[in-house]
């Protein structure tokens, strides 16, 4: 790119200078036959690509707020030709550039606007191919694909990139009750807009992103058949409705989690639910969920709002911020579409009883059954809460039960998609969303959720703390044959403490864990283990869950943190997970299939928690029950990624050291 003046303009008289930085450069994928030729050339055979722009940088400088594009522009050209019997495919990404020396507050995304244009044949004309808004592009953001066809002859196209800083980038005081978005000072002396511009392409057809809605709403008349009407349009919302065979195309994969989408608001937002059960906690003190007045929570709106929220990538650019959740109480056996009595603002909440009948109001089954016990958000009067039991039909069960959690989000309207068929075996993907993992990321960058192959058992990430990565198991723990084994707890009633006293004893899990289970891991990955933190807090009843990280005296400690000394058991490899942890309640579908599995949490001096064949959390005696576990297990912070997408157990990572 030359530096004349027709593409790198001052513009005179406005305040600030920022810089747009645009970096191309091409990879593909590792086919064996691939290799760098000269000139900057990637060559496959006969196939190659290549850049010429020497110059890697836009300056838009004094740059204000506007509603039309300048004159300057960033080109490149992207050559080939193709004897291959395959097209290459290639993109065109935008993802964020570096932060400039002396400034820190970076433009948000959604005010940064682009245009993308490719030179036709004639040579003097631009046609405009991609255009407006990306709302997220710190990860990458697609904007464009095309192909150097099969067999083709040589190919050269050049794209030109224009980008601005749009008018709805608001200056002013910084308060956002004025509607201003950024103050002067700061727009003055601080920001920035940085981008970089990455081409890359191999074999696999891609996609630009589509916008959900769009494409559920393709999906709902693409599915609508004699037997099949898979929705139900209640004023200006259209709830899904139906069976586990007529709803199969509204799967999402978001964040480590697999989702289904439950409803299309008025709005366009898109609501959706986590197709397992994260945890089983009790409801609260009492039938509240949030009371704006007194300021009362109850506990299942602080653990949705903070230690879910927490495993939410990007949320703030994906999810509604300021959600609405209809918590009026309702005691009818055919649930009436609710009044706007009790109205929660939160980001994540729960289905209302109104919300979950929708999804089996037009058939005799239910796609949301999961054959489990697990909270709505509904009060059925002063003193219970509205619950889904294991057979799908609606029961109610006071504040102290402990139920299975399946968290739900609205998506903001216009989220765009980044792959998927919306199927269970390829779910939509969402743009913004943490990016796929390349060989050689450290596992320790990966989100809650995501599914590891650990010695060939397959292991879900609960969360990363002090740069380890604990995990549970999927699946439970099973002997040389194959068959799923139980033991007691613990060989005592007086020693419920994990890991301590007579627990070394292996016919009870806390010694055949870190004796006969932990030995007969591979040398390999057993040196990729570390000794982790389980917290041993007693959790009785009427006791908020965040007890289970705090000593067993502190049972009437509310925060989120809290004095640890005593809850701590960190002499092991091999734990199990703890109530109201990741992953902690019974996973997939059918409790006929499942079995009671013990917790790490004591319940009281003789008694221990465990999660029963229906997803409810109880407790019983260490000594004299034989359950079955799911262990969990802490990986050091070198071990790396080597294959795999993390998106289900057959696709798990393949790690290494």
């Amino acid at each position: 790119m030359d530096n004349n003046k027709k593409k790198k303009r001052v513009l005179t008289g406005i305040i600030i200078a920022i810089v747009l930085v645009a970096v191309v450069g091409l990879t593909y994928a590792l086919w064996s036959y691939f290799q760098i030729g000269p000139n900057q050339q990637l060559v496959a055979g006969d196939i190659y690509m290549k850049y010429t722009e020497t110059s890697n940088t836009i300056n838009i400088e004094n740059a204000m707020p506007s509603k039309t594009y300048g004159e300057d522009y960033f080109e490149f050209t992207i050559e080939g030709k193709n004897t291959y019997t395959k097209p290459i495919w290639y993109e065109i990404v935008i993802k964020w550039g570096e932060e400039p020396v002396g400034r820190t507050t970076r433009i948000p995304d959604e005010f940064l606007r682009f245009r993308l244009t490719e030179q036709l044949p004639s040579g003097e004309e631009q046609e405009v191919i991609a255009e407006g808004k990306y709302e997220n592009f710190k990860e990458g953001t697609r904007i464009w694909v095309n192909t150097i066809g099969a067999q083709s002859a040589e190919t050269t196209i050049t794209y030109k990139l224009y980008m601005w800083i749009s008018d709805e980038m608001r200056l002013g005081s910084g308060d956002a009750a004025t509607g201003a978005d950024m103050d002067m000072e700061t727009w003055t002396n601080d920001a920035f807009a940085s981008v970089k511009v990455s081409v890359t392409g191999d074999f696999e057809e891609k996609k630009l992103p589509g916008i959900l809605t769009n494409e559920i709403k393709n999906q709902i008349t693409s599915h609508t058949t004699e037997s099949c009407t898979p929705t139900i349009v209640d004023g200006d919302t259209t709830y899904f409705s139906g069976s586990k065979s007529c709803i199969n195309f509204n799967y999402v994969w978001y964040s480590g989690k697999l989702w289904r989408i439950t409803a299309i608001n008025a709005d366009n937002t898109i609501k959706m639910i986590t197709q397992d059960a994260i945890t089983a906690i009790p409801w609260g003190e009492d039938t509240t969920y949030k009371d704006k007045d007194s300021g009362k929570e109850s506990w299942i709106y602080q653990w949705l709002n903070e230690d879910f929220l927490d495993t939410l990538e990007n949320q703030e650019n994906i999810i509604v911020q300021d959600a609405k959740w209809n918590a009026t109480a309702d005691s009818n056996s055919t649930p009436a579409k609710p009044a706007e009595t009790t109205i929660v603002e939160g980001k994540v909440g729960l289905l209302n009883t109104y919300e979950y009948y929708q999804a089996y109001k037009s058939t005799s089954t239910n796609y949301l059954n999961i054959g489990y016990y697990w909270w709505l958000i509904t009060p059925y009067d002063s003193s219970r809460v509205r619950n889904v039991i294991n057979n799908g039909n609606l029961n109610y069960a006071s504040p102290p039960s402990t139920l299975g959690v399946r968290p739900s989000v609205n998506l903001k309207s216009g989220i765009k998609i980044s792959g998927g068929a919306g199927t269970k075996e390829d779910p939509y993907r969402i743009e913004g969303d943490k990016a796929v993992a390349t060989v050689n990321d450290k596992l320790n960058s990966r989100v809650s959720g995501e599914y590891v192959n650990f010695d060939g058992k397959k292991y879900r990430i609960v969360g990363i703390e002090n740069g380890t990565t604990k995990l549970t198991s999927v699946d439970y723990v099973r002997d040389a044959d194959g068959a799923v084994m139980t033991k007691n707890f613990s060989s005592v009633t007086t020693d419920v403490l994990y890991g301590s006293g007579t627990t070394t004893s292996e016919d009870n899990w806390a010694g055949y864990l870190n004796k006969t289970w932990y030995n007969n891991i591979s040398e390999t990955y057993r040196n990729m283990l570390v000794q982790g933190t389980y917290y041993l807090g007693q959790y009785g009843d009427y006791v908020s869950y965040k007890n289970t990280i705090c000593s067993a005296s502190n049972t009437t400690e509310t925060t989120k943190e809290c004095s640890k000394t005593s809850s701590i058991w960190n002499n092991g490899y091999v734990g199990l997970p703890r109530v109201g942890e990741m992953f902690s309640a019974q996973l997939g579908e059918g409790y006929s299939s499942s079995s009671n599995i013990w917790l790490i949490t004591p319940y009281s001096s003789s008694y221990v928690r465990y999660v029963d064949n229906y997803g409810r959390l109880i407790s019983n005696s260490p000594s004299s029950n034989a359950y079955r576990v799911r262990p969990s297990i802490n990986l050091n912070s070198n071990v790396y990624i080597t294959g795999g997408d993390g998106m289900s157990p057959d696709t798990a990572y393949e790690i290494a050291m």
